[in-house]
């Protein structure tokens, strides 16, 4: 009796301890599924982010709204500010834009 009364603890624990574990395997199924999709989402963004930085596109836009590299350099002085005596990047004033237009 004592032993019948052991193995049906024995079993019924062992279910138990199956079915926990059985949903613990879903769940990591479902976390594993749901860090795939949100990996495919995250691959998707940096390539939209790496569209939309091209510089390929931006520089157009940038011409419509009426950017232009400058064709000299004025210096514009304020009181309280430290005057920076490094050259700017001589890029800046030397480029010709109309001539670098395809």
């Amino acid at each position: 009796m004592v032993f019948t009364l052991v193995v049906v603890v024995a079993f019924v624990g062992l279910a138990v301890a199956r079915t926990a574990l059985d949903r613990g395997a879903f769940e990591l199924a479902e976390l594993e599924t749901r860090i795939a999709q949100a990996e495919t989402e995250n691959t998707q963004l940096r390539l939209e982010i790496a569209r939309l930085e091209n510089p390929a596109r931006i520089a157009p836009l940038a011409e419509e709204l009426g950017f232009v590299y400058p064709t000299q350099r004025r210096s514009l002085l304020v009181s309280g500010v430290v005057v920076d005596t490094r050259d700017a990047d001589p890029r800046w004033a030397e480029i010709d834009r109309l001539a670098a237009a395809p």
